[in-house]
């Protein structure tokens, strides 16, 4: 009789232990509200066009690369092949801008389509699908080298507000440079039966079409924190968004985020 009191007594002492330990574990785990980015992320941005005959190849490699957890895949659309006698439903002038930038700081005599950039720092004809796997592997690989000393970005959605949080972190170079930090709002899926033009007659199928790019603020390797209307990010709800800290204006990626909001 007195060992089965002994044992009551031990296994009370334990279930008292455990129920306090998940307690204090509840009280430090994070809001399940909030965001963040366990593994870095690789940013592939293709520059595309409804006119264009060569860009179906590449706008599918976008799609399988979209599909990838770790990998931040963005289809923007330019409007500079509109003359040929499709005007591109998709494009703004905000995806050539971004393009154009991205060529004069890349060192390129000019923008073409379709043209993926990997992380910032690299362009590759959007079709060749072999060296663009290969080009993603590397900067995969690079990125986990330079991982635990880079910016983590959270975010907490509050009702029709965001606060948003870049932590601090280290820059790549001897001296600090001034990073963007950019929203841009996509959609997963969109379709297009394209009338006329190097696709008339055409029903082609997109992923991750980019609707909206804006610049909300800089970091210069201090934790920062920002707070976000909704109605700030786009003129209507997307699909998904992403955060892109990028050095200057279109620099080598620091890091990136995919949030969804819906």
């Amino acid at each position: 009789m007195n060992i089965v009191l002994q044992m009551f007594r031990i296994l009370s002492v334990f279930c008292i232990v455990t129920i306090f330990v998940g307690f204090a574990s509840v009280l430090h785990a994070k809001p399940s509200s909030e965001a963040v980015i366990e593994a870095p992320l690789v940013v592939v941005e293709l520059f595309t066009s409804q006119g264009c005959a060569s860009c179906p190849p590449a706008d599918a490699i976008l799609t399988e690369l979209s599909q990838q957890d770790d990998i931040l895949a963005l289809s923007y659309f330019v409007d500079y092949w509109n003359y040929l006698g499709w005007e591109d439903t998709f494009a703004g002038k905000d995806c050539t801008i971004r393009q154009k930038k991205y060529s004069r700081a890349l060192g390129k005599s000019g923008v073409y389509t379709p043209q993926m950039i990997v992380q910032g720092t690299s362009d590759i004809v959007g079709s060749r699908g072999k060296q663009i796997h290969e080009m993603v592997g590397s900067t995969r690989q690079k990125i986990a080298l330079t991982a635990k000393d880079a910016p983590r970005i959270t975010f907490d959605p509050m009702g029709d507000m965001i606060d948003l949080k870049v932590s601090a972190g280290k820059q790549s170079g001897s001296r600090p440079k001034n990073a963007t930090i950019w929203i841009i709002g996509y959609d997963y899926e969109k379709s297009v039966d394209i009338k006329w033009g190097e696709q008339g007659g055409n029903v082609r199928h997109y992923r991750n079409v980019v609707q909206s790019i804006k610049r909300i603020g800089s970091w210069m390797g201090e934790e920062i924190k920002l707070t976000l209307s909704k109605k700030d990010i786009g003129a209507v709800p997307y699909d998904a968004y992403a955060v892109i800290l990028q050095e200057d204006e279109t620099g080598p990626i620091v890091a990136a985020a995919k949030l969804t909001l819906k």
